[in-house]
């Protein structure tokens, strides 16, 4: 594998080969793929080629007003494709500005120089990176200055698309509850959090290349998988601790509420390490709702529930939904996400090292000049910055993610359809008080009904409605409970 690795790399280097050219062919086909997958769901969301309800869903929605619930869930789903479209088309323009020389008129009048001939926006923003202060002390330092003014330029770009997504998007289907005020702070909270997080991640991860040295591909995924498991495990403690009060109110649920009793009996029974039950104020900025568990493995857990979904549904309701969520915790499900994020890390990372010492790659896109020595790692080659090798193998790999996101999203289906049929396990009044949640969450939520089921497969990580509820009556099935009431 390691020799195989090797042999391509070398191939990779060859001079002939038209970088730029495959770069932005890869990203391009990538949107057209993404535009395709979307192509496919628009007949369904047509009130003209899709009048009634699913045929399959006619004996689950038995409400007077399901017809128009039906069609609010079409217009809000047509608002969010078509809003996604825009989004693509966005995004498709950003990159090709950032790795075309287009706007070196621009950035020349500003002092900066665009000389070289394939110079790009990217290396500009390089570039700039070095004038922060300290960050010419070293390859590294300067690779975290570029990842902060990049997140920080994403970030500015980012709000009238997010502005638009929850003033007029969701305001209009009546789900945004959002102040502009909240908006805002948000904005700079999330610039904070992102900053916070994502600057030591990536000189986490340089650190460990320039250590293992840009050759040694086995070492540098190895070491970094590492790396990032002892992340991902630390964030589990810090994301409910630190960053979600940041954005959320935790109240500890009531214990005279109708929710509590319920929920502390369903722990005692799977013998759950409940520690607390909080509700989350997610109304102030969404009608949206949700429900979930946190803490590390083998550690107390402790149960969140949206204010919203206490709002909407019953507490039997409320209870069904909590068993699938402790269905994920009994099935383990916590651990086989966390090994896929890890396969998929080092899928990626031996894919990436490919391309660490690339120097037609680099050039291609102004990096012709290597790094000064002052920069340099001892055990790096001067063919270019790591942090835009990187980032260059990402955008040329993109079309590998869609393949990897069908593969991710069959697992977690299939992890939903376990935590369901653990549900069912429980007892039939589960089952049916689940399948009520399921319908009266997808209603209020104005969910899409019916689905094509390849764009279903790319885009949705949890089975559709009909899916789920007829897994569920196969379930009473086998109990011998009659399935629809």
């Amino acid at each position: 594998m390691a020799e195989l690795l090797y042999t391509l790399r070398d191939r990779l280097q060859d001079p002939a080969i038209p970088w730029k050219t495959v770069l932005v062919g890869s990203v391009v086909a990538s949107e057209v793929f993404e535009t395709y997958i979307g192509s496919r769901q628009r007949p369904y969301l047509s009130s003209v080629l899709y009048p009634t309800l699913p045929a399959a869903l006619k004996p689950y929605l038995t409400a007077s007003d399901a017809h128009d619930t039906y069609r609010k869930s079409q217009a809000y789903a047509r608002h969010k494709l078509n809003f996604g479209s825009v989004l693509s088309i966005i995004d498709l323009a950003q990159t090709a500005i950032l790795l075309s020389g287009v706007s070196a008129p621009v950035v020349s009048a500003l002092g900066f120089d665009v000389r070289t001939r394939d110079w790009t926006l990217l290396k500009g923003f390089w570039d700039a990176s070095a004038l922060v202060p300290g960050a010419g002390a070293s390859e590294i330092k300067q690779s975290m200055a570029f990842v902060a003014l990049m997140t920080v330029v994403s970030s500015i770009l980012s709000v009238p698309t997010s502005y638009y997504r929850n003033f007029v998007l969701e305001e209009k289907h009546g789900f945004n509850k959002m102040t502009r005020a909240t908006f805002v702070k948000d904005f700079f909270k999330s610039l904070f959090v992102s900053m916070l997080l994502e600057v030591p991640l990536v000189g986490g991860i340089l650190k460990i290349i320039h250590w293992a040295g840009q050759d040694a591909i086995l070492r540098i995924v190895s070491w970094t998988i590492a790396f990032i498991f002892v992340v991902q495990l630390a964030m589990i403690f810090v994301y409910p601790y630190f960053i979600a009060p940041l954005f959320n109110k935790f109240t500890p649920l009531a214990k005279d509420s109708p929710v509590y009793p319920r929920v502390e009996a369903l722990a005692k029974r799977l013998n759950f390490p409940l520690a607390s039950v909080w509700v989350i104020d997610g109304s102030t900025r969404s009608s949206h709702s949700n429900a979930y568990f946190y803490g590390l493995p083998f550690l107390s857990k402790n149960i969140v529930i949206f204010d919203t979904l206490l709002e909407k549904s019953t507490p039997e309701a409320v209870e069904a939904i909590l068993a699938h969520e402790l269905g994920h915790w009994k099935g383990s499900h916590i651990v086989y996400l966390l090994g896929t994020s890890l396969l998929q890390v080092a899928f990626s990372l031996s894919t990436f090292s490919l391309l660490l010492t690339n120097r037609p790659l680099l050039s291609s896109f102004g990096f012709h000049a290597p790094l000064s020595e002052k920069l340099l790692h001892p055990l790096s080659h001067s063919t270019g910055p790591t942090i835009i090798a990187l980032f260059l193998a990402s955008a040329l790999f993109t079309p590998l993610s869609a393949f990897l996101k069908f593969l991710t999203n069959t697992l977690t289906r299939r992890l939903e359809y376990d935590a369901d049929a653990f549900a069912v396990k429980l007892g039939p009044s589960y089952a049916r008080n689940l399948k009520k949640a399921l319908v009266t969450i997808h209603e209020k939520n104005l969910a899409v009904y019916a689905v094509d089921p390849v764009y279903s497969a790319y885009n949705h990580n949890h089975p559709t409605l009909v899916e789920r509820l007829e897994a569920l009556d196969a379930g009473l099935d086998k109990s011998g409970e009659k399935k629809v009431e």
